[in-house]
Formats: C-alpha cells, structure tokens, sequence
C-alpha cells in the first residue's frame, strides 16, 4: 500500500554525476541484455524497487522511464517483441511520486502490445517477499529479469536478493549505500546494529570477514561477502564517490553467467573510460563524452606475460582468464595483437586467419640475448 512518505525528496531536485552513472550503466546494459534473452525467452522482466517519480525537476528521466525507452528505442524492439513480451515492474511506496510515475509513463503514449507495465505502490521487499512466496506456492519460475535495486537506506535484506537470486535468469544492480553500511559496521558491536547486519549480509559472517581498517578495502571484503551470500558467481562494480573523495556509494552487479559479466565489464568501461571504475559527484555530466582518456594496457601486456611465461595457451583461455581482472576482452585482444606484430607472441596450430575465433596456440617469444 502507497504512502505519503518520500525518504529522499532532495533527490528529485538535482542531477549530478553519480544520477547520470546510474543511468547510463542501466541504458548501455539493457541495450545488450534485450536481445540477449529477448530473442529466446519468451518474456523479460525489467524490476525497479524504488522507482520514483519517472523524472527529475530539471527533466532528466528517473530510471523506470531509462529502462522502458531503452527498449522502445532499440533497434531491434520489433523483432524482440514479436519473439518476447517485455515487462516493466515499477515499485513505489510514496504515492504522490507513484502519481507522478504513472503520469509520465502515460505521456509515453501507446505501447506496443508486447509491452507490460504496472506499478506497484508498496513497501519494495515487502512486494518483493510476496511475490517470492507466490512463486514458490504455484511451483513457478520468474522470467529472465535484470532487478535495479535502489534503496532509500542501506538495511537491504541479504535473504531476499539471495531468494531472487536462485532463479536462473535473475540479475541484480544494486545501489549499495556505502558510507552508511560502513558506519554501521563499526557499531556492530552493539546488539541491535548487529541483528540489522545479520539481516543485511543474511549471517553472521560478516564479523569475521570485513575487518580491515581500510575504508576501501572493506569495501571490496562487504561486497564479496555479499556476492558470496547472495549466491552470484560474478559481482562487478563501482565506486561512487561524494564531495569529499571517499566512497559513498557502491553500485554493484551481481550475475551467474559469463555472458553478463562481460557486458557490465564493457559498460562500465563506457562511462570509466581510464578504467578506474569509480565516478565523482562533482564532474560535469555534459563532458562525459567529451573526455575519453585511453586506457593503460601496460599492467594487462604484464599479465599476458606472465599468463605465457608458464607455458603456451590458447587465446580462448586467455579470454576465459581475464574474465575475473578488470580488462575487458577488446582490451586483450588488443594487447594480444600488438605483442604479435612486435614479434613478442607467437602463434601456431590454427587455420586462416591469427585471430580469437580460430583459437591459435600463443607463445611468448624469448628476446634475443644482448650482444
């Protein structure tokens, strides 16, 4: 049920970096997961915890309406839709943003007839737990769904992103508010900040696994924690940064097929183009796309060389290697390519053309000795 209650109206009066970031990353990644499972699945479900009013005071568009125009304005929408219904389920409990939501979703106008959309005004995880137990109640699977979770606080319940989780085509991007979580973790000493941990990490684990005194690096031992909790094998993320420089939020992606860690790799390489993979509040949203420095290849021409410095491999493995590091396969293939022009790879036991598809042998070519 709806409230008058929104925890963060500030939120809807700015557009800084951080918004734009999250956006983007949604945009770049539904463009490549639509047609992934569109095409086969037979229905896609894209689900907005906290979906807001569907647009910010200045105009920007709020994230329900930057999923839903992604796939109107795909180039492949109409063959998708005739092969997949494609379902956009917006959660909100504040109902003067819910009023606002459903109001822009009908200036979108009409809807292609495999285009679903309702909206739900309610608590998010209460709706969330509801429709789990009905799913396990009729025996039923949930559709291939990419899940935007973007809480208001940072007691996200563990057990329900683990539950959601076990579906097998359940992806989950997650706003997790960092400071805040950090702050409480330093408290967990005290018996009512420890069981709000416990519900969040879904454990108790969490004590013995997030103990550095970096800031950053318990950053890394939360979200690993998380992904192991949860039940993803690939967790991939950024950092968002506030005024002062430090993290304050940490958006993170949690999947269990290759296929879609790729892609969030790529995407976040998009809008972190220096491959630093964190985003300031305060740089100018309009020069994203002005400023793309290149990245430094130098640390993954150093891994290569140590991948074959043990012995030859074929470039396929490479490929299957660099999937955990922070490279993308483009930058590797690059990588791979100059190294062969410079004479430092070799590559044999192929056919036509050296390249990744025909999965050549490499070999790291000795340097001659100095004379």
């Amino acid at each position: 049920m709806a409230s008058s209650e929104d925890a963060s109206p500030k939120y809807w009066l700015e557009y800084s970096n951080l918004q734009r970031t999250k956006h983007e990353l949604i945009r770049n990644y539904l463009n490549g997961w639509f047609p992934k499972l569109g095409y086969w699945s037979g229905r896609v479900v894209y689900l907005d915890t906290h979906a807001g009013r569907g647009r910010h005071l200045r105009g920007e568009l709020g994230s329900p309406l930057v999923a839903l125009t992604t796939l109107l304005e795909h180039s492949h929408r109409d063959r998708l839709l005739e092969r997949s219904e494609a379902v956009f389920s917006f959660i909100e409990r504040d109902e003067d943003n819910l009023a606002e939501l459903q109001r822009e979703i009908a200036q979108v106008g009409d809807l292609p007839p495999n285009v679903k959309i309702e909206t739900i005004g309610d608590e998010c995880f209460q709706a969330l737990d509801e429709l789990l137990r009905s799913l396990r109640e009729e025996g039923n699977q949930l559709a291939p769904a990419f899940i935007f979770v973007d809480p208001y606080g940072f007691k996200v319940p563990g057990r329900i992103l683990r539950e959601l989780m076990e579906f097998p085509r359940v992806e989950l991007f997650v706003n997790v508010i960092w400071r805040e979580l950090d702050m409480a973790i330093s408290q967990g000493h005290k018996a009512g900040m420890a069981a709000a941990l416990d519900f969040i990490f879904d454990g108790p684990e969490w004590r013995e696994r997030i103990t550095s005194e970096d800031f950053d690096v318990r950053a890394d031992e939360a979200i690993d924690l998380l992904r192991e909790k949860i039940g993803a094998r690939w967790a991939t993320y950024i950092r968002m940064l506030g005024d002062n420089g430090a993290t304050r939020y940490i958006l993170l992606h949690l999947t269990n097929h290759d296929d879609g860690r790729d892609l969030m790799k790529d995407c976040m390489w998009k809008v972190c183009p220096d491959g630093g993979f964190y985003v300031r509040k305060w740089d100018d949203p309009s020069q994203q796309f002005l400023i793309t420095p290149e990245p430094d290849l130098a640390p993954l021409e150093a891994w290569v060389i140590d991948k074959l410095s043990k012995g030859p491999r074929r470039w396929q493995e490479l490929i299957a290697d660099v999937r955990p590091e922070i490279w993308r396969v483009p930058h590797l293939n690059a990588v791979i390519r100059d190294m062969r022009k410079k004479g430092r790879i070799a590559a044999d036991q192929f056919q036509g053309k050296v390249v990744p598809s025909r999965n050549p042998r490499l070999t790291l070519v000795a340097a001659a000795p100095n004379t």
